[in-house]
C-alpha cells in the first residue's frame, strides 16, 4: 500500500454558506429575575421633596430683610450678593435634587451621584450665605462674617454627611437593584 505524499491536507473547494439572522441564537446564560428594594423609592422621593422645598422656599428668601437686625438690634438690610446667592444656589440645588430623586426613584445610580452633586453646591452656598449674612450684622467689623462662615461650613459637613449616608443606603444595599 503507497502512501501519497500530501495526505495530511485536504483538496475541494468549499460552498459559500448563508447563515439566517433570524434563526441565529445566542444563550447569554440564565436570567435572574431581582426584586428591587424599596429603599431606593422611599429614599428618591425624599430627596425629591427636599428639592421641591429648596425650589418653594427660593422666594420666600426675599422676606429676609423684613425684621433682619444686627447683635445690637439695630435694623439691617442684606446686600445684593446675599438675596443673589441664596435665590440662584435653591433654584439649581431645588433642580438637580428633583432630576436625582426621580432618578433615584428609577433606579439608577446616577440619581446618587447627582444627590452628592447637590449636597457639596448647597453647603458651598451655605457658607457663602452665612458670611454674607454675618458681615451683614456686623456693624463694628470684627468678623463676625468670617466666623460665621466657619461655623456654618463646619456644622453644615457633619449634615450633609449623614444625608449622604442616607441617600446612599441604595447603594449599600445587596438588593437594591441600582443600575
Amino acid at each position: 500500500m503507497e502512501e501519497e505524499p500530501n495526505s495530511g491536507t485536504l483538496e475541494g473547494t468549499t460552498e459559500p454558506t448563508v447563515v439566517d439572522a433570524g434563526r441565529v441564537f445566542v444563550n447569554t446564560g440564565p436570567e435572574f429575575p431581582v426584586q428591587k428594594n424599596a429603599a431606593a423609592k422611599v429614599i428618591g422621593i425624599l430627596v425629591i421633596i427636599w428639592g421641591g422645598f429648596n425650589l418653594l422656599g427660593a422666594p420666600l428668601t426675599l422676606l429676609a430683610d423684613f425684621g433682619a437686625t444686627d447683635f445690637e438690634g439695630n435694623p439691617i438690610s442684606y446686600p445684593t450678593e446675599y438675596f443673589v446667592v441664596s435665590i440662584l444656589s435653591a433654584i439649581i440645588v431645588g433642580a438637580i435634587s428633583i432630576f436625582a430623586g426621580y432618578q433615584i426613584t428609577q433606579y439608577q445610580k446616577k440619581g446618587i451621584w447627582l444627590t452628592f452633586g447637590a449636597f457639596v453646591i448647597a453647603w458651598f452656598s451655605s457658607i457663602a450665605v452665612s458670611a454674607i449674612q454675618g458681615n451683614a450684622m456686623d456693624s463694628e467689623g470684627v468678623g463676625i462674617g468670617a466666623g460665621l462662615g466657619a461655623m456654618s461650613g463646619i456644622c453644615g459637613i457633619f449634615c450633609y454627611a449623614v444625608c449622604g449616608i442616607i441617600v446612599a443606603i441604595p447603594l449599600m444595599l445587596s438588593d437594591g437593584g441600582m443600575e
